[in-house]
């Protein structure tokens, strides 16, 4: 198992995972903010836009790659300024890999990561009801849920450590 930073020519793998988890993980509507995620960490001259990524002073995502198997998992994070957070950002694992153990990887790579370069930031993210108990096994706990907030049948779990 590789952990490593995402480039550009990762994009396709990238949306192939998040496509391997549409409808249950992510609403539809999300695609085109996840592409736009992407271009933006391709260093395209992207900006990135969303409700919670509004005040970033640094972002970085990362592949979880397999040698046999390729990239089947992407994450990363996104650093606020002023709030002293480091806000989880597009973690996935491919479909046909849940539940191997790739997720935790994922997951204390990323955490490692924010624990040593903003050791004074808490995590948070916003999840749904489909994952929230991932993330409580991990130490996080639920500070709100917004029904339909991803979308139709897909609520907002937020969370933090």
């Amino acid at each position: 198992m590789i952990l490593r930073k995402y480039i550009p020519e990762d994009k396709e793998q990238c949306i192939a995972i998040f496509q391997s988890n549409y409808p249950k993980f992510f609403d539809k509507s999300e695609l085109s903010l996840f592409v736009n995620w992407l271009d933006h960490q391709g260093g395209t001259g992207a900006i990135y836009q969303s409700p919670t990524y509004t005040n970033s002073e640094k972002d970085a995502y990362y592949v979880l790659e397999l040698p046999e198997s390729g990239i089947v998992g992407c994450g990363g994070f996104y650093i606020e300024k002023d709030k002293k957070e480091a806000r989880l950002a597009w973690g996935m694992i491919h479909a046909n890999f849940h539940k191997q153990g790739y997720g935790t990887a994922l997951y204390n790579y990323r955490k490692e990561i924010i624990e040593k370069e903003c050791p004074n930031h808490i995590m948070v993210l916003g999840t749904s009801q489909h994952t929230y108990s991932f993330y409580e096994k991990m130490g996080m706990t639920v500070t709100e849920i917004i029904k339909s907030g991803y979308g139709r049948d897909l609520d907002k779990y937020d969370m933090t450590q």
